[in-house]
């Protein structure tokens, strides 16, 4: 049975987040005409909602330094706003075979990614044993995030 990336690549984040045996994973998206993406991760008493985006492409630039394009369309946004849980939702944005960038709410708040009316581009890009840098809007947000994000973000 062929694999697609769909399926590789969400299933990248998930073994991650479920290595921990307090948490208890929920599918949000069950409509069979778009492809799921979202989550509910519950630990205890705290729901946390994870949206999953991939690409299989990563682009090479100057100096070596690799990076992924992310288009958030309308559909992706309004999906974002409906399942929106405040601080407790996370993106995760993955590239290819090669990282995972793990958005907290501060980070998504600051991109005002759920107050686009419009299609958005966030770039992910790295460079060997660096942090991601992320951009979104060109250079108007440009900040760094933690290659281990996921493995080591905070549950509880």
């Amino acid at each position: 049975m062929p694999i697609s990336k769909f399926e590789l690549y969400h299933g990248v984040v998930l073994s991650q987040i479920i290595r921990s045996p307090q948490i208890s994973l929920k599918l949000l998206d069950k409509n069979t005409d778009i492809e799921w993406s979202a989550y509910e991760i519950f630990v205890k008493d705290i729901t946390h909602k994870v949206f999953v985006k991939s690409t299989s492409n990563v682009r090479k630039g100057r100096k070596g330094i690799e990076y992924s394009v992310f288009t958030f369309s309308k559909s992706d946004i309004l999906r974002l706003r409906r399942i929106e849980s405040h601080k407790n939702l996370l993106i995760c944005l993955v590239c290819a075979n090669r990282e995972i960038c793990t958005l907290e709410w501060e980070d998504i708040d600051a991109m005002r990614l759920l107050f686009e009316t419009t299609p958005t581009a966030v770039i992910v890009s790295w460079e060997k044993n660096t942090r991601l840098h992320v951009k979104c809007r060109g250079e108007s947000l440009n900040y760094t995030v933690p290659r281990n994000r996921l493995k080591l973000f905070n549950w509880s």
